[in-house]
């Protein structure tokens, strides 16, 4: 299973926030500063933004922070998280639940390994 230290995070931050608290929370939680990459962006591109990490980076999740909950913005995210497969958090600044997305990587990873020793399996048996 990935470790927390291992766990490559992506901040999409609206533009003026002091994010100080959501990244203490991470590195408490385990997370490396060397993995954590922040950007900022207008209150209106927070989901263009995600979208970003989510087609030219190698981040393993994406944290959305923005001043108010946006259900627009909310929709869009998900929509994003289904398409690339890769969680995404909304969290209302500074409400960031930083052990939730852990545990969300982690599922993902762990589920990941278990598809990948399936069809290593299933490739095993057809070949016999």
């Amino acid at each position: 299973m990935i470790s927390p230290s291992e766990i490559k995070v992506g901040i999409v931050a609206e533009q003026g926030l002091d994010i100080w608290s959501e990244l203490t929370c991470l590195r408490q939680s385990g997370c490396c500063d060397e993995n954590i990459v922040v950007k900022y962006v207008p209150p209106f591109q927070l989901a263009l933004g995600a979208l970003f990490f989510a087609e030219y980076t190698d981040v393993d999740c994406t944290i959305v922070i923005g001043r108010e909950y946006n259900e627009a913005v909310a929709t869009a995210l998900l929509n994003l998280q289904i398409q690339w497969n890769m969680p995404i958090d909304y969290a209302q600044h500074p409400a960031l639940d930083c052990e939730a997305v852990i545990r969300m990587v982690q599922l993902q990873s762990d589920m990941a390994e278990k598809a990948g020793a399936l069809q290593d399996n299933k490739v095993q048996h057809s070949s016999c």
